[in-house]
């Protein structure tokens, strides 16, 4: 768990806020290079690679830029995601929460079987058909499923909530994991300003805003059973990670908040994690803001969370 210092972060922003942003989006790129080296070294073991870590932690652009080292090193690398594998949350067996309702936070959503299988068939070689999951019908789509086959020098990708899950994984001992997480709280001294997962929300909520075409009052209905599916089925399997990655960002609030302020400040008084809200707000008006237009778009902050 990283500590974000107030009065430090203020400095570096008054200071000189694009080349704090530089810093901080070059501490995330040397991660990024030192997790895909440690994994082109496993890939004698196997060429699975397993990637999770849950909600607004920056899966998909991480994936992206692990897969995107690796082929500069010479490893053609593919990426799959886990969300293909969904079953529909109509089915009679699917999973349900207490009061009856699919449980859509669930590793019992996706079709197991068949994913522990597609690992088994890629490690030894074999070609598989990857599923396309239409989240609109909550079917698979089949003229949009693909083929892949692995050569000898090629690794995949797996990514997706629950990717280091032992209800499929655990047949695949050698395969290379990785945990992500945006875990970093804001302090002032020995006071806590702001809990990491206060910080995920706000980044989920832009994210949603921007690339869901998601109101914030949806994103915050929705985070309390996220955060129960974490507790219940991600956190416990990050220590069986080869490399945990902190992708939290220093200049994060400076620059997301301002864009989900007037959503919140729109929100009914019966909406659910005010307190939350308020708590970003606190937490935000002690930090020194940021103009988006510097966070340049390369940066993990503007490809997974912003415009």
């Amino acid at each position: 768990m990283k500590r974000f210092q107030l009065h430090a972060l203020n400095d570096d922003i008054r200071s000189d806020p694009a080349d704090f942003i530089a810093r901080c989006d070059g501490r995330y790129d040397r991660m990024v290079v030192e997790t895909a080296q440690a994994a082109a070294k496993n890939i004698k073991n196997s060429p699975i690679i397993l990637l999770a870590g849950p909600s607004g932690s920056g899966k998909t652009t991480t994936a992206t830029r692990i897969r995107q080292e690796l082929e500069r090193h010479g490893i053609g690398t593919h990426a799959v995601s886990l969300d293909d594998y969904y079953r529909n949350p109509l089915a009679p067996d699917y999973p349900k929460t207490e009061d009856g309702e699919p449980d859509l936070e669930s590793p019992l959503g996706l079709d197991i079987p068949l994913l522990e299988q597609h690992l088994t068939d890629l490690a030894a070689g074999r070609e598989i058909t990857v599923p396309h999951f239409d989240f609109k019908t909550h079917t698979r789509d089949e003229s949009k499923s693909w083929q892949l086959q692995l050569q000898p020098d090629e690794m995949v990708v797996f990514e997706g909530l629950h990717a280091l899950n032992p209800l499929f994984t655990e047949r695949h001992p050698h395969a290379f994991r990785i945990a992500i997480s945006a875990a970093s709280d804001l302090y002032d001294g020995d006071t806590l300003l702001l809990h990491h997962d206060r910080f995920r929300l706000l980044r989920r909520s832009v994210r949603d805003l921007y690339h869901r075409n998601a109101p914030a009052l949806e994103t915050l209905s929705l985070w309390g059973n996220v955060g129960r599916g974490e507790r219940l089925y991600i956190n416990p399997y990050r220590d069986q990670a080869n490399v945990v990655l902190n992708t939290s960002l220093g200049y994060e609030l400076s620059v997301l908040y301002p864009i989900a302020a007037p959503h919140y400040a729109a929100l009914p008084a019966d909406a659910p994690e005010l307190d939350s809200v308020k708590a970003i707000a606190r937490a935000a008006q002690l930090v020194e803001p940021i103009d988006g237009g510097l966070v340049p778009q390369s940066s993990l902050m503007r490809q997974e969370f912003m415009q």
